[in-house]
């Protein structure tokens, strides 16, 4: 089925993609494959999900880095308001850590992520948020992330 998404261009060639969730389900950390039918019908390509599971919006952040992120960021950017709705296919969710963070196992949480790895990060960083809000017992969380200079 195809869902209505919100395309928005951001600062390093970076763009931001949002959903309404429904009844999705998906743990932090996990991607999907996005699929933008007014780009490419036979292009699926793998994105990390940068929101929380407890979220009512899912979010995605993609870095042009190719042919085909670089032809969605200039069809956005080329809109007036640098934003524009798109139809989507998306098919997942896929993975999962290589750690259960959904029990209360650790207390001292270390996440580390280079450039645009920060997006299943950042989806970790709130779904541990929203566990510590329901009660669960962590001590200390801890986000480095590398990015480079320019």
């Amino acid at each position: 089925n195809e869902h209505k998404a919100t395309f928005t261009v951001l600062p390093a060639n970076v763009i931001k993609v949002t959903f309404p969730r429904g009844m999705w389900k998906y743990k932090g950390g996990q991607y999907l494959f996005l699929c933008v039918p007014s780009l490419s019908i036979f292009q699926w390509h793998p994105f990390s999900i940068s929101s929380s599971p407890a979220e009512d919006t899912v979010s995605l952040h993609i870095r042009v880095l190719g042919g085909w992120t670089r032809a969605l960021y200039n069809m956005i950017d080329k809109s007036t308001e640098k934003s524009m709705e798109l139809g989507i296919l998306f098919e997942g969710p896929h993975g999962e850590t290589t750690v259960n963070l959904d029990d209360h196992t650790y207390e001292h949480v270390i996440l580390i992520s280079g450039g645009i790895g920060i997006t299943p990060m950042h989806s970790i960083m709130n779904s541990l948020k929203e566990q510590y809000k329901r009660g669960r017992p962590l001590k200390k969380v801890c986000n480095v992330w590398t990015v480079r200079d320019r």
